[in-house]
């Protein structure tokens, strides 16, 4: 499959639920711009503010040694990419992906991705706690719902080989007869269950929160509705292109996900754009109040669910089998959504629990976002090989929220010059040298997003 240049954020995308509830009153409101002109030069300049360039900011800002000045730029409204749209879930791989990691990578990075996850919940909590921050943070527990023997096989064998390598599985509750998990998920279709820590938030809440405690307390500066059209370089220094000026800037971190290659040609067929579709449902009497689902989800072919405690909403997200792959890899357009998509977000409810029966529950609203894909599985954080004081932080998978707090942390005190081992993250997500000259792998997307479905 050839490489996709994704070119820049649609102008018109839809509304996520997330953005519909909280936008109008957002701290960071439509249009914000901390100061009416974009500054001539920064010490630092991010791209993107959705949580990769929010977490990083905030980690910079808060550090022992601060940088003097801090400037994001964001082509759209704040928080309207990604993070404004996702399901939800801070959900650490516990071992899923396991063997395929340990095959990439190795065993050594394997169990380092895997711990990363459980590391980012922490942090998460942490964080919210800490700042005080009002975003809905709830944590408990996941499922993992295979529906065939394929799914069960497919879980048991990273089950077991995770287990083999010393991996942490006490974290983990797994039955393997197929009525108690049909009993303990309220999946009738369930031939195993697999029970670990996770939690959910909303994320829009989390990344405004962030942003306006930096404005506020540590003096960044915010320009949104600011397309960067091209980067070029001169000496130790960066220059930002903008319809609105030029941004001097000794270093520059990119936290554009899906878009990176617009910018960095050389990230081109290493992250792709992959569409995705979410809704957020009201389910029926039988799912509300004290028999509300008391755990998030993951389930056959990609879909996910998590179940808000605040008001009993269901943000349900996936429906990839509805299209084929290749109709969402490469794709950019959240400004529409797939009608098969929309049919079976509307459909697959009532199919996978019990005791909801088709057309009961209402969607409340179905919208559409754009992901950043790998062909390993992993994302690229840290300093570009070839370009000093050039950052990124990207690629995050479609798994950002249980990847992007660490990895945010650890670029920040690598921008700061501190040593890749400080940072505690995988040696694998660097952008080294070997990892972009590898040959660009569309048909590898294609292939893990494959055996990722058959799981969720």
């Amino acid at each position: 499959m050839a490489a996709v240049e994704p070119g820049f954020p649609r102008p018109n995308p839809t509304t996520s639920w997330w953005l519909q509830k909280a936008q109008a009153a957002a701290l960071l409101g439509k249009g914000y711009r901390t100061t009416p002109e974009l500054p001539s030069s920064s010490d630092v300049t991010i791209v993107g503010s959705g949580l990769s360039g929010a977490a990083t900011a905030y980690f910079l800002l808060t550090s022992q040694s601060p940088p003097a000045s801090v400037t994001l730029i964001e082509a759209r409204e704040i928080c309207d990419g990604a993070t404004g749209r996702n399901g939800g879930h801070c959900r650490p791989d516990c071992y899923r992906d396991y063997t395929h990691y340990k095959a990439e990578f190795g065993k050594e990075q394997a169990l380092k991705i895997i711990q990363n996850e459980m590391d980012t919940l922490d942090l998460l909590e942490e964080l919210v706690r800490k700042e005080g921050i009002d975003c809905d943070f709830w944590r408990g527990f996941s499922y993992d719902v295979p529906m065939d023997e394929e799914g069960a096989a497919f879980l048991s064998a990273s089950y077991e080989e995770f287990a083999a390598d010393g991996g942490p599985v006490d974290i983990i509750t797994r039955i393997l007869d197929p009525a108690q998990a049909a009993k303990v998920t309220r999946c009738p279709r369930a031939t195993a269950s697999y029970k670990f820590p996770a939690g959910s938030l909303f994320p829009y809440k989390l990344v405004q929160n962030l942003l306006d405690l930096c404005v506020r307390k540590h003096g960044l500066n915010i320009q949104s509705q600011t397309p960067v059209r091209k980067v070029t370089q001169e000496g130790n220094r960066w220059s930002l292109h903008t319809d609105r000026g030029i941004v001097d800037s000794a270093k520059v971190v990119f936290a554009m996900n899906a878009f990176t290659s617009t910018l960095l040609p050389e990230f081109s067929g290493h992250i792709w754009p992959f569409k995705g579709q979410c809704s957020a449902v009201l389910p029926p009497k039988s799912y509300l109040g004290n028999i509300a689902l008391q755990c998030t989800y993951s389930l056959n072919y990609g879909d996910y669910l998590i179940q808000r405690p605040s008001d009993d909403i269901i943000i349900f997200g996936g429906a990839r089998r509805a299209v084929p792959v290749e109709q969402l890899l490469g794709n950019t357009d959240d400004e529409s959504l797939l009608p098969a998509m929309t049919d079976t977000l509307k459909s697959s409810l009532p199919a996978y629990f019990a005791d909801w029966a088709e057309g009961e529950g209402e969607v409340l609203h179905v919208w559409s976002g754009i992901m950043g894909y790998t062909s390993s599985g992993i994302p690229f954080v840290g300093e570009i090989h070839d370009k000093p004081g050039a950052f990124v932080c990207a690629g995050h998978h479609g798994h950002g929220m249980a990847r992007i707090l660490t990895a945010a942390r650890g670029l920040a005190a690598v921008i700061q010059g501190a040593p890749w081992a400080e940072t505690g993250l995988p040696e694998c997500f660097q952008p080294s040298k070997e990892r972009l000259e590898g040959a660009a792998r569309g048909r590898a997307v294609v292939h893990n997003i494959g055996k990722q479905d058959v799981v969720g």
